[in-house]
């Protein structure tokens, strides 16, 4: 038998259609939201032996969507806060230990991390994640599925290789979904797209793209393809599956139009972009052609509110209704992560994925008294933060109570999270093998600070390693001599056997 709670006393922000903010009543059974009532008086008489919730002095919202984050950015946040990522690259430290987690870490080491990420998501109010996971054999996939299940957060993590697509085939197991990641702008090739399309059809799996986060990565897909990413999706039928479209960049109005005329969410990262200081997507035009929003974390440490409280400094025209913007990471998040039907609004039928959030403030007082929703909710986005979270209900139980996670002792969160990066923060002390300049042991972050390097704005010239197929503009495989390459890049003619430590990409393989 379905248990059945009853929450009284609270202030809903139900983002439903219908936009409805006040005080309500909330009647669960089982998993799921019956029905929302003005008052609790009849509730209760119709189920006696209901528990009862009382969300005195709480404003209840739907279950935050994170709808885009990259989990492992949790630890690597410490090497890359306060610096442009156009320069990540260029610092030996950074090198290092990204060197380190995409290429030498252990399951064994992601799994902790991951979820100490995914847990601090949950104590912010996230009850649904969008993981993107990183390109390196089965094992970050494999640790981010399994702490995403032991955090009991909804969503999905991104396959990237042909290896990491049959661990997930293979794992039958209820938990994350799975998302197919079409190949960034610099490795876009017409052939791993059309792979990609057809798995993604085959599988029954959306897609996630990125729209370009930098204006350098936009000129590489137009100078490869002769046409902008949104049209290469319009036009390949990208858009006619499920996709989340993540990063976006500089737009020209016809790519405005594709995405209006097809009503698809855009994922857009406030707090992370404008710590990493790339190109600042076009929000103003967004919400001009009536775009939806979703916000995600990308890389750092997920906090909702601060979030919420960087999006009025992209459309350059000061504050836009908060309401809008609570829409942002609740229900449109859901839409943009295609779970809308299941989650993001407080309404009869969606599972019980609800957030509490602290309003004993006296700031709150008179907008609640006078039933003012826009001006509580614009207090609520600026004063709270990921602390002011009380409670979190997924599918109707509560997997965070007072502050306090209700499945996994936080201390051991942490020691296992610190024993787990020992390999991580062995390269930091070995930091002369790998170029650190201050040498073995010296603080990473002091070196920065005192390296007397300068943050500056990313420039077109900079960029990742370029290492890709070039696409001729008639959508054709341009094929480049190996003459052409330097002497020590030409192919050795004799075939040789690729090591089993070497991951596939997309469509090397029939599946």
């Amino acid at each position: 038998m379905d248990s059945v709670k009853i929450i009284e006393n609270g202030f809903v922000v139900t983002c439903d259609s219908a936009d409805h903010a006040g005080y309500f009543a909330i009647l669960v059974k089982g998993d799921r939201i019956v029905e929302l009532n003005a008052g609790s008086a009849g509730l209760r008489a119709r189920y006696p032996n209901a528990e009862i919730v009382d969300a005195a002095e709480k404003a209840i919202f739907p279950g935050f969507v994170d709808a885009h984050y990259h989990g492992e950015s949790f630890a690597l946040r410490t090497w890359t806060a306060g610096m442009v990522m156009s320069r990540w690259q260029k610092q030996p430290d950074i090198r290092g230990v990204f060197s380190y987690m995409y290429r030498d870490a252990s399951k064994d080491e992601l799994v902790p991390m991951y979820r100490a990420a995914y847990f601090t998501a949950l104590k912010a109010g996230v009850t649904t994640l969008s993981e993107f996971g990183f390109d390196h054999l089965d094992i970050p996939l494999a640790a981010a599925r399994e702490a995403l299940k032991r955090s009991d957060l909804k969503g999905y993590v991104g396959i990237h290789n042909s290896e990491q697509m049959d661990y997930a085939r293979a794992d039958s197991t209820t938990g994350p979904r799975s998302t197919l990641v079409l190949a960034g702008e610099e490795d876009l090739t017409l052939y791993n797209l059309q792979t990609t399309i057809r798995l993604a059809g085959e599988l029954k799996w959306p897609i996630v793209s990125h729209l370009g986060e930098t204006r350098q990565g936009h000129e590489t897909v137009r100078r490869n393809f002769n046409r902008s990413i949104p049209r290469i999706l319009d036009e390949f039928r990208v858009l006619q599956h499920p996709v989340q479209l993540t990063h976006v960049g500089p737009l020209e109005e016809t790519d405005l139009q594709i995405l209006a005329n097809l009503r698809i969410p855009v994922v857009v990262n406030p707090v992370s972009l404008f710590s990493k200081q790339t190109d600042h997507p076009p929000l103003a035009a967004f919400l001009a052609h009536d775009i939806p929003v979703a916000l995600g974390s990308d890389w750092g440490v997920p906090d909702p509110f601060e979030n919420m409280r960087q999006v009025s400094r992209l459309t350059g025209e000061g504050e836009i209704d908060p309401l809008q913007v609570v829409r942002m990471h609740t229900i449109n998040g859901a839409r943009a992560l295609h779970m809308h039907e299941e989650t993001g609004s407080i309404e009869a039928g969606k599972k019980a994925d609800m957030t509490f959030v602290d309003i004993a403030d006296s700031r709150h007082v008179l907008p609640v008294a006078f039933g003012d929703a826009v001006r509580f909710l614009r207090n609520v986005i600026q004063g709270s933060s990921s602390g002011s979270v009380s409670d979190v209900m997924i599918n109707g139980e509560f997997f965070l109570r007072k502050g306090q996670i209700m499945t996994y002792a936080e201390e051991d969160l942490k020691r296992e999270y610190r024993e787990a990066m020992k390999g991580l923060l062995d390269t930091v002390k070995s930091g002369a093998q790998v170029g650190f300049a201050g040498g073995p042991g010296t603080p990473i972050l002091r070196l920065r600070q005192e390296s007397g390097i300068e943050d500056e704005s990313r420039t077109g010239s900079e960029s990742f390693d370029e290492g890709f197929r070039i696409i001729g503009t008639t959508g054709s495989l341009a094929q480049r001599s190996d003459d052409a390459r330097p002497k020590e890049q030409q192919r050795d003619p004799s075939p040789q056997e690729l090591p089993k430590t070497v991951r596939r990409t997309f469509g090397e393989d029939d599946f």
